[in-house]
């Protein structure tokens, strides 16, 4: 596995705002845009609005903050102020600097939590899946099983009839880039997983078990389906964003991932 470098991080950063873009992008292609999306490019840092989820945790953040963008900031606050919108800035520990730091207090934000990156082999790890569980990717005629088995998983209200069909923009327009998986335990439906690939780089992305199935090896089984897929598709690297410390984080490190680094969140001070 590659040793960590500024570069790599910068590299495993990108995969994060691909994503974001992917998805948001392919929401925001809705006929009259009724999530009311945005997506802005300030210097080379990237900001996702959304007017109409604003508790959906790939909107509302500015990711690929650094010093060079530091006189960016007024802009990039003005940008979510019009729209009343509380947003954070998500910053890897290569991009800060004293100033950056200085300015964001200024403009009344404190760093409040972390989130984690890790990265991994697209080789197999000796952790064997759960024989109890299968795994199979979504049929055409399941999604929108998965979509609710998304937001069972997550413990999220379900998305109305309107809601999905904007959603299924995103694997009609990024099918190049999608693999969608669903667990099951005595042909049960039980956890889901998304594994996203672009430039050779593989993302283990969103990832849920539905409450009365958790502790039977759904995750430990789709993240070595996805280690699987990543192989499959010559990938570099594996990279995955999760909660540090959180359940994901620890089974992602028994599977062979190691922290990259620490991402900063930044939020404004009410």
């Amino acid at each position: 596995m590659s040793i960590m470098t500024k570069e790599l991080a910068r590299n495993i950063e990108q995969v994060d705002i691909d994503y974001t873009i992917s998805r948001l992008g392919s929401m925001q292609a809705a006929e009259g845009n009724p999530l009311q999306i945005e997506i802005r490019q300030f210097g080379d840092t990237t900001a996702f609005l959304i007017q109409a989820w604003p508790d959906f945790w790939y909107g509302n953040r500015v990711l690929g903050l650094g010093p060079s963008d530091e006189g960016q900031l007024e802009a990039i606050v003005n940008f979510f102020d019009e729209q009343r919108l509380p947003f954070r800035f998500e910053i890897i520990p290569s991009q800060m600097s004293w100033p950056l730091a200085t300015r964001l207090h200024q403009l009344g934000f404190c760093q409040g939590s972390f989130s984690a990156a890790l990265y991994g082999s697209p080789q197999p790890h000796p952790v064997h899946p759960a024989p109890a569980v299968s795994v199979h990717k979504v049929q055409p005629d399941e999604l929108d099983l998965f979509l609710d088995l998304y937001q069972d998983g997550f413990g999220l209200e379900r998305l109305s009839s309107r809601d999905k069909e904007i959603v299924r923009l995103w694997p009609a327009l990024e099918q190049a880039h999608l693999h969608f998986y669903i667990a099951t335990i005595n042909d049960t439906p039980a956890g889901i997983a998304v594994f996203y690939v672009k430039d050779r780089f593989g993302l283990l992305a969103d990832a849920a078990t539905l409450p009365g199935f958790r502790g039977y090896g759904c995750q430990t089984t789709l993240i070595h389906q996805r280690i699987l897929q990543a192989a499959q598709q010559n990938c570099d690297l594996l990279v995955s964003f999760v909660e540090f410390g959180a359940t994901s984080h620890k089974n992602l490190e028994r599977a062979g991932f190691r922290i990259a680094y620490t991402k900063a969140m930044w939020w404004k001070v009410e």
